[in-house]
């Protein structure tokens, strides 16, 4: 074995042919420092930033109608069966405030909010971030709407039944002295098909009204279960007149559910009183309740000789209307939808008003499940013509 100072510097020769070889590499090819290994970017990576899309325009909607942001607020695609109302609801703020912002853009939507279309996109709230109120999702959409359950507290309160005394002639219209109350008034004078729905929709949401029948549908067989469920809930419903068979008082003609009783020109005094008084004996039979001294003239045709007539039998607060649904015209002949019934209604509503309506109306219990929610949302108590004049 060579000696201990012979294996030494073979060790240190080898370690000098070792740092010789390093020294031999390209300058001209420097190490790769920390902070670039750190920033580099994988080939696969910088390919997939470079083939992700754009982001949306400013102030356009995602493809799904949800709201989105833009540069001046947030803005929403209207959908099919939206109001304007309920759109407002929807992001905390008016129905005024929507038509100011989306005036410009959609004038006809500035004057008349029921002139709201789907598809138009509004902008909905100054606050680009804005996102509407939560809404549950339900996974099985029932067959037909259901009523509220629980009604908020400012149902508690109205009453049916409680009469003004007959007094001098009267012919109302808004009852503005009611205070921050207004009434649902309901006609049966012709179709009845969805009347006792209609009925059990106000009962289970705590709604007073007044019904205003005829002698001549009252005795029909949907009339005769209506007038069952007025008689089974006096603290709701309340009973005006409606005359006996719906005829035009002053012209004379028209009529339901036959013109014969009505043909003959003008009717005369007598003929008026008949149509009350004998419309009164089947309407008390069956509610219980007196109509008098509620009337309502078919078709709003009156005159101060029709007045004096009915005023000689005990009827002298003959009641017309300040707003009215026509929800007697269906809507393939151009009649309104529920939800257009409802967004004038609860739009025009004014203390004291008085709701036109028909329990046969074709789109009535369906506005009614949005109508009586949003009327209440702007604080109205739903009552009785009784009870707006007491």
């Amino acid at each position: 074995m060579p000696p201990r100072s012979l294996r030494l510097a073979g060790v240190a020769f080898a370690a000098l042919l070792v740092l010789s070889a390093c020294g031999t590499a390209d300058p001209a090819t420097p190490s790769p420092s920390a902070s670039s290994l750190l920033s580099a970017t994988p080939p696969a990576l910088s390919s997939a930033i470079e083939a992700s899309p754009p982001s949306p325009s400013a102030g356009e909607p995602s493809a799904t109608a949800e709201p989105g942001a833009s540069a001046n607020g947030a803005t929403y695609t209207v959908q099919a069966g939206d109001t304007l109302f309920s759109i407002a609801r929807r992001y905390g703020t008016t129905v005024a405030l929507l038509q100011a912002w989306n005036g410009a853009r959609y004038p006809a939507l500035a004057a008349d909010a029921d002139t709201l279309q789907t598809g138009w996109r509004l902008m909905v709230s100054g606050d680009p971030s804005a996102t509407p109120l939560p809404t549950p999702v339900a996974t099985t959409p029932p067959a037909t709407p259901q009523p509220i359950t629980a009604p908020p507290p400012v149902a508690s309160g109205c009453r049916a039944g409680n009469r003004v005394v007959a007094g001098s002639t009267q012919v109302f219209r808004r009852i503005s002295s009611a205070g921050h109350a207004m009434a649902l008034t309901f006609d049966m004078g012709g179709r009845l098909d969805p009347g006792v729905d209609i009925l059990n929709f106000l009962i289970a949401n705590k709604v007073c009204a007044t019904l205003f029948p005829t002698g001549a549908m009252a005795q029909t067989t949907e009339g005769q279960k209506i007038m069952a469920v007025v008689r089974a809930h006096p603290e709701l419903f309340e009973a005006g007149n409606h005359t006996m068979h719906h005829c035009d008082l002053v012209r004379g003609g028209l009529g339901s559910p036959t013109t014969a009783p009505c043909a003959g020109g003008a009717p005369s005094a007598a003929f008026i009183r008949n149509e009350l008084t004998q419309a009164a004996v089947i309407i008390k039979a069956q509610t219980g309740q007196d109509p008098r001294p509620y009337w309502r003239p078919p078709y709003g045709s009156y005159s101060q000789f029709v007045l004096d007539a009915a005023a000689s039998v005990g009827y002298t607060k003959a009641f017309m209307w300040d707003i009215d649904t026509i929800d007697w015209k269906p809507i393939s002949q151009g009649g309104p939808t529920g939800a257009q019934i409802a967004s004038k209604v609860i739009n025009a509503a004014q203390d004291g008003s008085n709701v036109l309506m028909h329990l046969g109306g074709y789109e009535t219990l369906n506005a009614l499940h949005s109508m009586v929610p949003g009327l209440r949302d702007r604080g109205f108590l739903l009552t009785s013509l009784s009870d707006l004049l007491n």
